[in-house]
């Protein structure tokens, strides 16, 4: 059987149609997640409780929570094989989420999104998230998803374990399951919907622009703050080392013994940027200095060598050779030290 979930806060009439039509389109299990709505709401919970599971917390949560909530009911459950997610604003078609559930049994994916073609009128501050958002997506999984914030998405029961590992509490959590899917290799189909906005401004989604967008961009602005710090330590000391070892090696030596020099002092003050301030690790300082000291190795190698070549083979400016190096190596980087050296232990509490 297929299964609906509906994270709402303070949801309207909207939802009380929603799980209307999608009973009327065939999908009879429905769970819905009460994220800790206000007490004007129980009207609506009144008209839906006999048509739905509804689960409550008794504060809001935010929708990553509670779409984990749902999950973990849906995990005791036997026979489910597909599972669609959708917002209770009404933006999101049953006859889409139908569409998208067909791609899942039919293709036999294991993650379906439900994506939107922004060439039609709609909000400027969506249009902008989902452009920005897109493209620093592809930065730094190598995948391209062509709308990377929609909501209405279907996936397999098989992959549920490994969404209930996944960080995050509100928006976030959306971003971090696609770059979950990028990391463990799970294919990502898309599926054209239709594009409903009720407004110019969006103005039924409880999207904070500030607070949310912090959240999904947070690690990768700071990251790139740590790194533009460390960047610039290291360029300095390259161009002070580069005279001094010309005294003593050839050019080209000088130049390679000067970037490792650089890089030795500069990946000191970046591990500590990073595990204390970026990814506030604390787990195992051992094991992640080993981990860091590793890849410091192969980036300092691969940084050295790419530099080499450019600036003796192609014949590059030293420093223009060396920004286009370090640019090239930023995501591989950031990649590596988020997913794999900094990594978080997950804790698996989900409340019900």
């Amino acid at each position: 059987m297929d299964i609906a979930i509906i994270p709402a806060f303070d949801p309207d009439e909207k939802l009380i149609s929603l799980v209307y039509d999608l009973h009327k389109k065939g999908i009879r299990y429905i769970v819905v997640v009460d994220d800790g709505s206000t007490k004007e709401s129980q009207k609506i919970w009144k008209q839906i409780e006999n048509n739905v599971i509804l689960l409550t917390h008794e504060e809001n949560k935010g929708k990553g929570i509670a779409i984990k909530t749902a999950l973990a009911f849906i995990s005791t459950l036997k026979d489910v094989e597909g599972i669609v997610i959708l917002d209770a604003d009404g933006q999101h078609r049953p006859v889409d989420a139908l569409r998208l559930l067909h791609s899942l049994h039919e293709n036999h994916s294991k993650m379906v999104l439900g994506v939107r073609r922004f060439d039609e009128e709609i909000p400027v501050r969506s249009l902008f998230g989902n452009t920005l958002t897109k493209y620093v997506f592809r930065l730094f999984s190598g995948t391209w998803v062509s709308d990377t914030q929609t909501g209405l998405r279907a996936f397999s029961i098989d992959i549920v374990p490994e969404l209930l590992k996944v960080s995050g509490k509100r928006y976030e959590y959306e971003m971090n399951v696609l770059l979950t899917c990028a990391k463990k290799k799970i294919p990502i189909t898309e599926v054209p919907i239709a594009t409903i906005y009720h407004d110019s401004n969006n103005s039924c989604s409880h999207f904070r622009a500030v607070q949310d967008s912090a959240r999904i961009y947070g690690n990768i602005l700071a990251f790139s703050c740590s790194s533009l710090f460390s960047f610039l330590l290291d360029y300095i000391l390259f161009f002070l080392f580069v005279p001094l070892f010309n005294l003593s090696f050839i050019e080209g030596t000088a130049l390679i013994c000067a970037n490792i020099c650089a890089r030795l002092i500069s990946g000191a003050f970046n591990y500590y940027l990073n595990s204390t301030f970026i990814f506030r690790h604390k787990e195992n300082r051992l094991r992640s200095i080993t981990n860091y000291a590793l890849l410091a190795c192969f980036i300092l190698a691969l940084n050295t060598a790419i530099l080499y070549f450019l600036n003796n083979f192609v014949g590059m400016d030293k420093a223009l050779a060396k920004l286009t190096t370090e640019a090239a190596l930023f995501s591989v980087s950031f990649t590596i030290q988020k997913f794999v050296i900094f990594k978080k232990k997950k804790k698996e509490i989900v409340s019900i």
